[in-house]
């Protein structure tokens, strides 16, 4: 986990929970490490401030589990996992170590799932809130596809 992702999601945690979505982070330190983190502030580097959860996967079954494992290297790649209320994995992203999460594209992701359960229409690419869904059907492509082309 990067502090800065962190940050991040503590800074939306509010717009997480309005959406009915828990905010986890995972990580393979130990709680000592994690206590002395939520214990150095942000100025130095630390995660002060960030009240969510935060797992410690020491053994590294819940990194292996997702398949976020750096093998050989005792750290996790940056997974991100949207799970639904089922307990299926909806959407995940999985970004090399120098690349970080874009949290508001999560916050999105679970908007949209939030609207294909509401309404059972899909998203279309670059699809945000109040956009037009499709029907999930070859009916519905076309006329999804007609209504751009015509407006």
């Amino acid at each position: 986990m990067c502090p800065t992702e962190l940050h991040a999601f503590q800074d939306k945690v509010e717009e997480f929970k309005a959406l009915d979505t828990e905010v986890i982070g995972v990580s393979v330190d130990s709680k000592f490490s994690h206590f002395a983190w939520l214990n150095t502030p942000k100025s130095q580097g630390g995660i002060q401030g960030v009240n969510y959860t935060v797992v410690s996967d020491l053994n590294k079954q819940i990194t292996r589990d997702y398949d976020v494992e750096v093998e050989g290297a005792g750290i996790s790649y940056r997974g991100l996992f949207l799970i639904d209320k089922d307990g299926l994995v909806q959407h995940q992203v999985v970004n090399n170590l120098p690349l970080g999460r874009n949290v508001d594209e999560a916050v999105r992701m679970v908007k949209a799932l939030q609207f294909f359960e509401k309404n059972g229409e899909v998203c279309p690419a670059n699809w945000n809130e109040g956009a037009k869904g499709m029907k999930p059907t070859d009916e519905g492509l076309k006329e999804y596809f007609n209504e751009a082309v015509a407006a």
